[in-house]
């Protein structure tokens, strides 16, 4: 993938890279990047330092280090989308206040204490233990700190078998580890958080996913790039999965009590 990145970076012929350029391999989200400013309007004033799990090719720091002036860390297992988000920040100048770092979500390389707030914009549903997952993002929170999400999950009837695959968070049923809501809920409220705000964005997604596939104008970063010869299919099995109603789009802001 990075030989792939650099050698479309070098062989355009742009030299003013923006934010926006790189949205088809960084904003891999539901919603892209008006998803992402949406979850902005749940900050309040006087915050400065987050955390973006799973950020990938590191779109979500990006955008939120730009539009507010925050001091963003991105983290994300895979070496290669770290070196690739390194490289993505240094396209653009002024550079975005960004430090990716390779870790794992369930093993925070952070002090306690350290974030104002985190960010997990679908970074979860691939990750089994949740509890685990919640209590080191409740760990490295500041007294009243914020967790942001917009995730993916089961609806209230749908079972995990219902899906289908490969999505671009798992290339088969073994590796997701889908959840309910309400379920996520309660293992958050009993690590001690508290629900500030919540959305159903499912409909939102829905529109947004069959406008994204009707665009005939590709850009010069496809998805295909991060997520392989697959994406395709894993759009597509997306949109049917929401559509059979499987799939549930939330957003939610939670609290550090």
């Amino acid at each position: 993938m990075i030989n792939k990145l650099t050698s479309l970076l070098n062989n355009s012929s742009s030299t003013n890279w923006k934010i926006e350029d790189f949205s088809g391999i960084d904003q891999l989200h539901l919603g892209g990047i008006p998803a992402t400013l949406e979850l902005l309007d749940w900050l309040p004033s006087g915050v400065m330092d987050g955390l973006d799990i799973g950020c990938g090719l590191g779109g979500t720091s990006r955008i939120l280090a730009a539009m507010r002036d925050y001091n963003m860390v991105g983290l994300d297992l895979n070496p290669q989308y770290i070196e690739a988000a390194i490289l993505l920040n240094e396209c653009i100048q002024p550079q975005p206040k960004c430090q990716f770092v390779v870790g794992n979500s369930l093993n925070l390389p952070f002090p306690k204490h350290t974030f104002n707030f985190v960010v997990s914009q679908h970074a979860s549903m691939n990750i089994k233990q949740k509890e685990t997952l919640l209590k080191g993002l409740y760990g490295v929170l500041k007294p009243q700190g914020h967790l942001l999400i917009h995730e993916i999950m089961l609806q209230p009837q749908a079972r995990e078998n219902d899906v289908l695959y490969p999505t671009p968070w798992a290339h088969n049923r073994s590796e997701s580890h889908l959840c309910h809501w309400p379920t996520f809920k309660a293992l958050a409220l009993s690590m001690g958080f508290k629900i500030d705000y919540f959305e159903d964005n499912t409909e939102p997604a829905l529109a947004w996913i069959r406008q994204t596939r009707r665009q005939k104008l590709k850009p010069l970063f496809t998805p295909s790039l991060a997520l392989g010869s697959n994406a395709a299919v894993m759009s597509s099995n997306i949109l049917g999965n929401i559509e059979a109603g499987y799939l549930q789009v939330v957003s939610a802001r939670l609290s550090k009590l």
